[in-house]
């Protein structure tokens, strides 16, 4: 084999074993999701519902004290809903979204976001088949 179909060897077994990573890493997300949702529907809840739950301040410094105790990180301050996740229509929750070009509520200019999303089609150019 010449120097070339070796590289070329090389780069198609690096791509090999970063898609077979991906699947792996995709398919022990799945496996926590169908385990989560399993128990959830042991105690008759969807990941809506718990979504849509609403704690008072009290309740919130109630389980960041016993977070810590156990060595856990505090709760986020703010806990979205599932109606604030689909920002713009747009479900992130969807395994490919299709996302917005620009988005009407974020501070930033679309001529901003035209440019990062410019810059990460250049990063991953090189990862193109």
């Amino acid at each position: 084999m010449a120097d070339g179909d070796k590289d070329i060897q090389s780069y198609l077994a690096r791509i090999r074993k970063t898609i077979a990573d991906g699947e792996r890493m995709v398919s022990q997300a799945e496996l926590r999701m169908a385990e989560t949702d399993r128990m959830l529907a042991q105690q008759g809840l969807t990941r809506e519902q718990v979504m849509n739950f609403r704690f008072t301040d009290a309740q919130r410094e109630a389980v960041n004290e016993e977070l810590r105790r156990r060595g856990m990180e505090p709760l986020e301050d703010e806990i979205v809903s599932l109606e604030d996740w689909r920002v713009g229509g747009v479900d992130r929750s969807a395994p490919f979204p299709n996302f917005p070009t620009s988005d009407p509520a974020s501070s930033q200019p679309s001529n901003e976001l035209a440019e990062r999303q410019k810059k990460f089609g250049m990063m991953m150019k090189p990862f193109q088949i």
